[in-house]
């Protein structure tokens, strides 16, 4: 086996020369026969070991186990206690995504502060084959099925080759230490039903059953990172940014074949499920209006462009302004200046400033979003137009719509914040003042 390790590590790339490796070891039987390996193979490594105060008296003798072990073999050991279950408390998440955050989080500060190259991670072939059926069950799509990679983000997996009986044997035939973990029995956990349940019975369909889905995962991940190119080369003619939001081109999506795929990597990330993309891509060919939720993103299905942008719940509320200088906390921040000198004024041509015949604006103005039936009269136009009209005209995302606000005097909308002010309050020859209303920030 120690041949297959070397072998494998060359063959992926995995270590250089000089490079002195920091190993998560658990205590169980994977992490101590990979430790062993890079012992006996020469490799120059450090050891971590976390302590999750998951499993009381056990998680205190695992941690003795391999401190006793890296002990002997004269390898430098770090050890570090977490409070899991308080952790996923107070964010809200699993004890599995606990554990995997805080492990990984100490691990990036251990390389940081001492220099590792990478850190090793005791995965296996099995582990690849209860994996890819574990995300095949979640729907997480082509990505979900490419395995867990050898060499990632400075995580190395150096036992992929192996099975997870030839581990054992090897821990058997070489005196490997270890500690057998009770929960690995428990099928309470996903991961453990697949493992003695799903790849049991597999098995008896086809003993080799871990060993194909392995290979399977291999041809994916080459799969996918051809499409992963492909993606990258159409990016900028499907994608623009303004501000914090992403504009996806429906024209540019259509126009690319795998559209979908595209997609698929493009949203997963955001929250959105592989069910939700597959709606997303059907409503490139429906009329615009969708929206569409993840927890912390929304996604606008609009005339020419899927528009990507956080979640906000906002509350809109109208407000009234007593005079030009009592002005109080406004949903969108204003300032308000009277210009007596209206003479030698020029008036800003830029949509967050709003210039008004202070003699016609009459106060208390009221800040308020636009409701269905709103109308004013468009500065340079005559006749009347509704709001909604207006903001179709100038084509405002839908979900940027509900965040416009009018400005209203004596019942009358003088200003469309931010877009157009109304002709019959604009300053002319005949103005003796003027009102300067911009909006801040």
């Amino acid at each position: 086996m120690n041949k297959e390790f070397i072998s494998f590590i060359e063959k992926n790339k995995l270590i250089k020369p000089k490079d002195e490796i920091l190993v998560a070891v658990s205590g169980g039987v994977d992490s101590m026969v990979m430790l062993n390996l890079f012992s006996s193979c020469g490799y120059k490594v450090a050891v971590a070991h976390c302590n999750f105060s998951l499993r009381g008296v056990d998680s205190n003798t695992d941690e003795q186990l391999v401190v006793d072990v890296c002990k002997r073999m004269g390898v430098k050991l770090f050890t570090k206690l977490f409070h899991t279950e308080v952790y996923a408390h107070e964010h809200n998440i699993s004890i599995q995504v606990a554990a995997r955050e805080l492990r990984y989080g100490w691990f990036k500060e251990l390389r940081d502060e001492h220099g590792y190259a990478s850190v090793a991670i005791a995965h296996n072939k099995n582990d690849v084959a209860e994996t890819m059926l574990i995300n095949l069950t979640r729907g997480t799509g082509l990505k979900g099925l490419t395995g867990i990679r050898a060499l990632a983000k400075g995580v190395i997996r150096p036992l992929l080759f192996a099975f997870r009986k030839q581990i054992e044997a090897y821990a058997f035939d070489n005196g490997v230490e270890y500690r057998n973990d009770k929960t690995n029995a428990e099928v309470k956990y996903a991961r453990n039903r697949v493992r003695h349940n799903v790849i049991t019975e597999l098995e008896k369909i086809n003993p080799g059953v871990v060993d194909n889905l392995y290979g399977t995962s291999l041809f994916l991940s080459e799969t996918w990172r051809a499409i992963e190119t492909m993606n990258a080369e159409h990016r900028g003619q499907i994608c623009s940014e303004k501000g914090n939001e992403v504009y996806y081109s429906i024209k540019g999506l259509l126009e690319y074949p795998f559209h979908q795929l595209f997609l698929l990597e493009e949203l997963v990330g955001y929250g959105f499920s592989p069910s939700d993309v597959q709606d997303i891509k059907e409503s490139l060919l429906a009329q615009s209006g969708k929206t569409f939720y993840a927890d912390s993103y929304l996604l606008i299905r609009d005339r020419d462009y899927l528009i990507l942008g956080p979640n906000i719940q906002k509350n809109y509320n109208e407000v009234s302004i007593d005079s030009p200088s009592d002005v109080p906390e406004l949903p969108i921040p204003l300032e308000f200046e009277v210009i007596d000198d209206i003479a030698s004024f020029k008036i800003p041509k830029v949509a967050s400033v709003g210039v008004f015949d202070a003699d016609k604006v009459q106060f208390p103005l009221l800040l308020r979003p636009w409701h269905k039936g709103d109308w004013f009269v468009p500065f340079g136009m005559e006749g009347r137009k509704k709001v909604s009209d207006f903001l179709i005209d100038q084509k405002i995302p839908i979900h940027h719509k509900n965040s416009i606000y009018v400005l209203e005097s004596d019942g009358n909308i003088v200003w469309v914040v931010g877009h157009r002010i109304d002709n019959r309050y604009r300053v002319n020859p005949e103005s003796t003042k003027a009102l300067y209303v911009k909006i801040v920030g």
